[in-house]
């Protein structure tokens, strides 16, 4: 029982989806539902409500999914990393950008789909381009 879980939250995890079901379901259905782009910011605030500061933001197309997401530190002051999502005419997340805190590339992820809209594979690129790793996907059910 507990395998299927963790093969659940996986398989959520492998399609780029974490994201969006970690903050809320609710997201990518605003932005279809307007038919617009949905940008969100999460903001922290004094327990007093008097100081706040932007902790998080995420913008999402008009298809409902995500295409940036940034996260701040420094009480806002200070980007702390930021990644943008490609997708394929399927919908499904081919790319995946990550930033550092000076906004300049850091490492590059690409994402492969077998036959059936399964993601098989993760490759991890450094920001000139190098492969330095890969990940492989193997699914079962028990």
């Amino acid at each position: 029982m507990i395998s299927r879980g963790i093969t659940a939250i996986f398989a959520l995890l492998i399609l780029g989806i974490s994201a969006a079901v970690a903050q809320g379901p609710e997201r990518p259905d605003m932005a279809r539902k307007s038919g617009k782009q949905l940008t969100i910011k999460e903001w922290k605030t004094t327990p007093d409500g008097k100081k706040r500061w932007i902790d998080h933001a995420e913008i999402y197309n008009a298809q409902g999914q995500l295409i940036e997401e940034a996260e701040y530190s420094d009480f806002g002051t200070r980007l702390a990393w930021r990644a943008e999502f490609e997708y394929n005419d399927k919908g499904q997340l081919i790319k995946e950008r990550i930033f550092n805190e000076r906004n300049k590339l850091s490492k590059v992820r690409t994402f492969e789909y077998d036959a059936h809209g399964v993601c098989t594979r993760q490759m991890n690129y450094s920001a000139n381009g190098v492969l330095n790793s890969y990940r492989q996907f193997e699914y079962s059910y028990e």
